[in-house]
């Protein structure tokens, strides 16, 4: 009996130990903080608050070339666009983010562009991570956002909740949004206007989305203004 005692005693501490340490694991897991989002974080406010500006400024550029009639074209890099997640999103558009989420940032490259930031809620505190692919439909102006790889930390997630709030997120901007799939991924569809009458453009067409190392190339035509 006491030795049957005694196996069950060594067994049931072993588990106790296998479930401890997995737990150790997972949260070091949903603690890891990507390579990128590092080192973005770690950019000094000054040179963020630059990078901002120069990014308002190429969007000033951008804003009045597609005035004109024809082709026109933008590259925005990622410090660029990080120096204004950091410097101006939370100046300027406060209420943008949902609740628990903070310091988003990117990295462009070749393929696909990755978006993390911090998430918080009194259990909770993780780096939330997506990797995101892009391609352009030029007959319905419409862009398709392929999303790949969602992870706080190391650690997957389910995708339903991020994907319910995106399309929220779209109904109070009233943006034209709809979900597909391909190839067992879940394809953001969005569609562009073809009008801006707040530019007083017609015939907007976003023809392509380029990605570098770095950096976005955005490339379209203006065919009227009024």
């Amino acid at each position: 009996m006491r030795k049957r005692l005694r196996v069950c005693l060594l067994i049931s501490a072993a588990f106790l130990a296998l479930i401890a340490l997995g737990g150790v694991g997972l949260f070091r897991a949903a603690r890891h903080v990507p390579d990128f989002y590092r080192r973005a974080l770690e950019v000094t406010p000054e040179h963020q608050a630059a990078a901002g500006d120069a990014l308002e400024r190429q969007v000033l550029e951008l804003h009045n070339e597609i005035q004109d009639e024809g082709r026109w074209q933008a590259v925005f890099d990622e410090e660029q666009i990080n120096g204004w997640l950091a410097s101006d999103l939370s100046e300027k558009f406060s209420t943008s983010l949902p609740t628990g989420i903070s310091e988003p940032r990117v990295a462009i490259g070749a393929d696909s562009v990755r978006l993390a930031c911090r998430y918080r809620d009194q259990w909770i505190d993780t780096v939330v991570s997506v990797g995101l692919s892009f391609s352009v439909n030029r007959q319905t102006n419409e862009v398709a956002i392929t999303v790949q790889r969602v992870r706080a930390g190391l650690l997957p997630l389910p995708l339903k909740d991020l994907l319910d709030e995106v399309a929220n997120a779209a109904r109070r901007g009233e943006l034209d949004l709809r979900w597909a799939q391909s190839d067992g991924s879940p394809v953001a569809l969005l569609r562009v206007p073809s009008e801006l009458p707040a530019l007083e453009v017609e015939g907007f067409r976003l023809q392509e989305i380029e990605l570098a190392e770095g950096e976005i190339r955005l490339i379209g035509q203006t065919s009227g203004t009024r």
